[in-house]
């Protein structure tokens, strides 16, 4: 039997591979499968997000690199400095600007708190903390951030207000695209989302911003989806308030 198993190992057609031609098959073979291992790690880091932010596919990267890299985000970020700053001087002047023709849009308002959010009062309404003799008045409109005109006060009693919102189902608000002026009719759906129709030849893009119709710059809804058919002339526009609504902790009212 060991003479057998000797025997074996000798005919192998292992071993009647040349030498040199094993050594070469082995490497080859040991740098496929480091080639296969590195292209696996590579397509993960690429999509993975570390703790401290970039990717991971970063620290690949040489330390020119990097420099180079940072240096970009440098310059962007200068841009929207820029971009900022430019923006404070418009509304500076436009601000001025009504203050001399009388129609001065620097209201303050009242701060309140919201006491009842959306998901948990009925018809898409908040209660807030401030009432009639805080000096609030039915009709007024509420704000998040002073900027996102959210709806109008709905009734009042002394210390507390409810707030009904514009994107309540069925509820129109009238407001202009933001760049094109185009005037559209937001018709709300609930829980902080529209929809818009309109004709299919006007142009759209998503992430586009709605802002109401008022001498008070405010934003009311962005612009998530836009659904068209070719047998259809209009195109639907699904919005939303670029706020979370579940989160408010305060309003400002004016």
């Amino acid at each position: 039997m060991p003479r057998y198993k000797k025997q074996l190992k000798k005919n192998s057609p292992w071993r009647s591979v040349p030498t040199w031609l094993r050594v070469v098959i082995v490497v080859a073979s040991v740098l496929i499968v480091i080639a296969i291992a590195t292209a696996i790690v590579k397509k993960i880091a690429a999509r993975t997000v570390p703790v401290y932010g970039g990717v991971i596919k970063d620290e690949f990267l040489s330390r020119s690199a990097l420099i180079k890299k940072v240096t970009a985000q440098e310059s962007t970020l200068v841009s929207y400095d820029a971009e900022l700053t430019t923006l404070q001087q418009l509304q500076n002047e436009n601000t001025a600007l009504k203050a001399e023709l009388g129609r001065d849009a620097g209201q303050k308002g009242v701060l309140a708190d919201v006491m009842t959010l959306p998901n948990r009062s009925f018809y898409d309404t908040m209660l807030i903390d401030a009432g009639s003799a805080e000096g609030i008045k039915v009709g007024q409109v509420v704000y998040a951030f002073n900027s996102v005109a959210l709806g109008t006060i709905s009734s009042v009693d002394a210390h507390d207000a409810t707030v009904s919102l514009y994107s309540a189902p069925g509820r129109q608000t009238s407001g202009n695209a933001v760049g094109s002026d185009v005037a559209v009719t937001l018709i709300g759906r609930g829980s902080g989302e529209y929809e818009v129709q309109l004709p299919r030849d006007v142009p759209f893009t998503t992430g586009s911003m709605i802002a109401a119709q008022s001498i008070t710059p405010a934003s009311l809804a962005e612009i998530e989806r836009i659904i068209t058919d070719p047998r259809d002339p209009f195109q639907r526009l699904l919005a939303k308030v670029p706020v979370n609504l579940q989160a408010l902790k305060w309003v400002i009212v004016r």
